[in-house]
């Protein structure tokens, strides 16, 4: 083998607490806009000697590590490459001024933040501030709790079919169940027959509020079967699954089954399948892109045709309990 390994850079940011706000920066090189202070760990240096080091060359603070908020990795928070970041809380006093590539520094409150925020560094602020309200540290990414999401779904069923007022949990309130985040929920019954499925393919609105509004759509307004009663609710089983963003395909054979689901758009013609349609039902790729676009209306060999868009997602799949 030749070349070097592709590995993630590590980095490191802090949350400086100074006079009841926050510091940030305001980056003078791309991308341009307001971020955390931090930067890269050099080789051979400890990640936490690393904030203090970067802490003091951007701002010209000298601060105090107290907490670790988390780790932040998702392959696109970064534009210029794949990064990961130890986040780190600390405090500090003093005035915070523009070193290093910051043009400036200052201090911010969490509810008048600057815009833009740079990288991921919305969200890490977000899980900041959850976590000085609760002292809940926030989940690892993709930051989803299984429990959180089946009880909203069965909380918005169980308000929308008897009338009382919904419940939502203090979990709900919660970063990642607040970040944007595409949903579909499926209803079966007891001997696990498809009762009602209905979700959407873009992330428009809270997770929360997705899953909420997928299980009374998927009970109420699925156009296959009569509204779900009251009566079922307590043999009904629900089913969650949370889209990854889709992305066009070259190739049908870039499809995997088991993997993808699959989108499939032709002159205003739409079809989908969730990746387990294909498993459950026992079927090979080209049966499946056939079953998707007969179910869009297409005819059943038009995924082999160059104007039709085939486009996959992941799911990450919530089982009922």
């Amino acid at each position: 083998m030749s070349g070097h390994p592709r590995n993630p850079y590590l980095t490191v940011d802090v949350v400086v607490e100074v006079r009841g706000g926050v510091v940030l920066i305001e980056r003078a090189r791309h991308p341009i806009g307001w971020a955390l202070p931090g930067g890269f760990v050099d080789y051979g240096e400890e990640p936490a000697d690393a904030a203090r080091r970067e802490i003091e060359e951007e701002t010209g603070l000298h601060v105090e590590l107290t907490d670790l908020l988390g780790t932040y990795g998702a392959p696109d928070r970064d534009p210029r490459q794949h990064d990961v970041s130890i986040v780190f809380v600390g405090h500090a006093s003093g005035e915070p001024r523009g070193g290093d590539d910051a043009a400036r520094a200052g201090i911010f409150a969490l509810d008048a933040l600057p815009s833009p925020l740079c990288f991921d560094h919305a969200r890490v602020l977000a899980d900041y501030r959850w976590w000085r309200e609760t002292g809940e540290l926030p989940t690892p990414a993709p930051g989803l709790r299984p429990d959180v999401l089946r009880d909203a779904a069965r909380d918005a069923l169980e308000a929308a079919l008897t009338g009382r007022p919904a419940r939502p949990s203090r979990g709900e309130q919660a970063p990642w169940a607040q970040a944007n985040g595409a949903s579909f929920v499926t209803l079966r019954r007891p001997d696990g027959s498809l009762r009602g499925c209905i979700g959407e393919m873009v992330a428009r609105r809270p997770l929360a509020t997705s899953v909420r509004d997928n299980a009374v759509a998927a009970a109420l307004r699925d156009p296959r079967f009569a509204p779900v009663t009251a009566a079922e609710l307590d043999g009904l089983e629900i089913g969650i699954s949370v889209l990854t963003p889709t992305r066009r395909v070259g190739s049908p054979a870039d499809v995997v089954v088991g993997k993808h689901g699959v989108l499939v758009t032709r002159e205003g013609h739409r079809g989908v399948f969730l990746p387990e349609v294909a498993v459950d039902q026992g079927w090979d790729r080209e049966t499946y892109l056939s079953a998707i676009c007969q179910k869009a209306g297409l005819p059943v060999d038009a995924w082999r045709h160059p104007s039709t868009e085939l486009a996959v997602f992941e799911t990450v799949k919530i089982n009922p309990r």
